[in-house]
């Protein structure tokens, strides 16, 4: 990473997944920040979204590579309680936790601010969601499906 970017040393835990945690960590990556992503065992979702419809069938993952370049990337079960520590490396080494694991399994991972904090009080704390706190609502996640078609291609 070039060293001149307006975001360089900035260390970044990536905890997020699907679209908008990533999103915003890999843009600060594009200017320089050192952001780990934390992955599942299993990996991320987008490692094999490209599979399933209705994505344009393609060889690669092209949807995680355009969500993760740039990062660095560990495995790590959160739900483990050998995890625990590592967490806190992590963020004890961070000036940014992303995080977009909806608030009750955050509660349940001991990863909300009140936990985090307590082991970096200069962290900031990025709760990042693409629908709000309570996710989508009946009537947002019904014009999804018709806005992007899903409902043609998996709900006939």
């Amino acid at each position: 990473m070039a060293s001149d970017n307006i975001f360089s040393g900035l260390k970044v835990v990536d905890l997020a997944s699907f679209i908008a945690g990533p999103s915003a960590a890999v843009i600060l990556s594009d200017f320089g920040a050192d952001v780990v992503e934390v992955e599942p065992p299993a990996g991320d979702f987008w490692r094999q979204a490209h599979n399933l419809p209705p994505q344009p069938q393609a060889e690669d993952a092209y949807q995680w590579h355009l969500a993760n370049r740039n990062k660095r990337g560990i495995t790590l079960d959160l739900k483990s309680p050998s995890a625990r520590p590592v967490v806190e490396r992590l963020v004890k080494w961070a000036d940014v936790l992303v995080a977009n694991t909806p608030h009750p399994a955050r509660k349940r991972l001991k990863l909300e601010y009140d936990d985090v904090i307590q082991w970096n009080p200069r962290l900031i704390y990025a709760d990042v969601t693409g629908f709000g706190e309570k996710g989508l609502t009946p009537i947002f996640q019904d014009s999804t499906s018709r806005r992007t078609g899903r409902e043609a291609v998996c709900c006939p």
